[in-house]
């Protein structure tokens, strides 16, 4: 009896780590609110997840703010250029069938859905920790494209599972408001982005570069020159 109530039970620690789930999903919902900070969200929790896997994460709310304040103004115009990218895209899509003759939209959406592939293949990457986000926008494009190509495998499905809400979404309306909505709003951007982080092996690698090291990188090269 007295193992049943400890709480380094199994149960209570599976249920903790549920509950941090719960709270790290509501803290990107709502930092992600102004959709311009999105992109500074996501980075923002794929670090928890990361310090979360190697267990030096603190308080989760204190961790959290500090990435988040930290990689403002470096992820800020990165996902203002894709999120922009991605509308373009996505208007063309939807758009180009109903407006294009039959002859065009047989030339042009090969080459919107190659766009589009691309744009998912960076996305999937650009804001995992050991991504660099210290850099220019095109090098921080340059990094996550390279690192989506070498783990092409790895980064198709970290595409499924970031597009199963959209597909539903767009399928499934009614699957999508009964079950999907709920689940990402408690728990799902979360434990999808915590799934995309060990596909990626970020969260599993003991010698990966912390969030910390990364930002003073720079400084350390300019203190040696």
């Amino acid at each position: 009896m007295k193992t049943a109530f400890n709480m380094d039970n199994p149960f209570f620690s599976f249920m903790g780590r549920l509950a941090d789930y719960v709270i790290l999903n509501l803290l990107f919902l709502l930092t992600a609110c102004p959709v311009i900070t999105a992109g500074t969200a996501l980075r923002a929790m794929h670090e928890v997840l990361f310090r979360m896997a190697q267990g030096t994460e603190g308080s989760l709310y204190r961790t959290y703010m500090q990435a988040y304040i930290r990689n403002f103004r470096r992820t800020v115009p990165v996902w203002c250029l894709l999120l922009a990218a991605g509308l373009v895209l996505v208007f063309d899509v939807a758009v180009a069938g109903d407006v294009l003759g039959a002859g065009l939209q047989r030339v042009m959406m090969p080459a919107v859905g190659c766009l589009l592939l691309l744009w998912l293949l960076i996305f999937s990457w650009i804001f995992l920790p050991g991504t660099p986000a210290n850099g220019s926008v095109p090098g921080m494009l340059k990094a996550a494209l390279y690192e989506a190509v070498k783990n092409l495998p790895r980064s198709l499905l970290m595409i499924l599972i970031e597009a199963l809400p959209f597909a539903c979404y767009a399928f499934f309306m009614q699957i999508f408001l009964g079950i999907v909505l709920p689940f990402y709003v408690c728990i799902g951007f979360s434990l999808s982005a915590a799934l995309c982080g060990r596909l990626s092996g970020r969260t599993r690698r003991e010698d990966e570069e912390t969030p910390e090291q990364e930002t003073e990188t720079p400084e350390r090269e300019t203190d040696a020159e």
